[in-house]
């Protein structure tokens, strides 16, 4: 009796330490705080996900400070983390395919432009084949990017040429260019010291940083373009030997759970971020919304005109047509 009983509890420990095993837990590295809503909302969302789907075997562990938010992108290829969540523009001359999202003159919500870019992804952009050693799972946008100051502008977008500005990278980059702003180039976190100091004037960011990285605490002014002034690519990657590593129906959850859906989702996460952040920024820090009148409109028109086709021309060098990509962006944003 005594020998059938250890058999028994060896027999419960097997068991346990294979039913151990075949939990996988994949290791998320982000860079924004616990109340950005990546954070508190994406990464939790997609856990859930996921643990649905896999009866409990597939999950998340989101960890912070494993890499700085430029570095994202190879702490996962090299398998440092499995996922992960990108700025394109934060890698100049890896990513150039992302820039057609972020054109100037393109309206719409993040919900709207992230779901026609994710299609236009998935038709155009990803035989570019950019993203190496990585499984993109979702492109997607912030909402309208604005222009924030410390200090009210005398003629909007005329008033900038000189100034000291934050620009984050991408068309952003174009764009602060063409306005004739000295660019500051930091990644978003570092925003609001950057503000804080003196060493910016204002910022290039959607409304939702306004709570998420208590940029209304010091920028008083946030500007308006209903045209579109510009927009920022992300998006979420995962290590491709972690994805081939996956039993196949955990690698069926993954694959249920990636595309334009998720694209969507997130955009909506988003949208709703922007919203708290401007509610929030106004009812706590007295923020100035501005709209643009139709002749600053068109000043900002003017001057950043050639945008479209220098990024047109890069995109072609990636091997892809850029304009029936980018016609075909514009076609799906509903």
């Amino acid at each position: 009796m005594k020998n059938l009983a250890l058999c028994a509890v060896a027999m419960a420990a097997t068991v346990s330490a294979s039913v151990a095993s075949a939990e996988t837990v994949l290791t998320v590295s982000s860079w924004a705080g616990p109340n950005h809503n990546m954070n508190a909302v994406t990464f939790p969302r997609i856990n859930e996900i996921l643990k649905e789907c896999s009866g409990g075997d597939l999950s998340l562990k989101v960890e912070f400070g494993l890499a700085p938010p430029p570095a994202q992108y190879d702490t996962v290829r090299d398998g440092v983390a499995d996922m992960t969540w990108i700025v394109h523009g934060y890698t100049p001359g890896k990513f150039v395919v992302s820039k057609l999202a972020e054109l100037p003159g393109i309206a719409g919500n993040s919900e709207q432009i992230s779901t026609a870019y994710q299609m236009t992804f998935e038709k155009y952009l990803a035989d570019a084949k950019e993203a190496k050693g990585v499984e993109v799972l979702s492109n997607f946008v912030h909402g309208p990017g604005l222009l924030n100051t410390l200090e009210e502008l005398e003629d909007g977008y005329r008033s900038v040429d000189g100034m000291k500005l934050r620009v984050g990278g991408g068309v952003a980059n174009m764009i602060g260019s063409a306005l004739g702003v000295a660019g500051v180039n930091v990644p978003a976190p570092a925003v609001y010291e950057t503000l804080a100091s003196g060493v910016a004037d204002g910022v290039f960011f959607p409304a939702e940083t306004m709570f998420a990285f208590k940029i209304a605490e010091l920028a008083k002014y946030s500007y308006v373009n209903p045209d579109g002034m510009y927009t920022t690519s992300f998006a979420i990657i995962l290590n491709s030997d972690t994805y081939d590593g996956l039993s196949d129906a955990d690698r069926q959850c993954i694959d249920d759970m990636r595309g334009v859906e998720m694209s969507r989702w997130i955009g909506k996460v988003w949208d709703e971020a922007d919203t708290l952040g401007r509610e929030k920024a106004v009812a706590d820090n007295g923020l100035n919304i501005i709209e643009m009148d139709p002749g600053q409109r068109a000043f900002y028109k003017e001057k950043t005109a050639g945008i479209e086709a220098a990024v047109l021309e890069e995109v072609n060098g990636r091997g892809v047509d850029a304009a029936a990509a980018l016609e075909f962006l514009k076609s799906q944003i509903k």
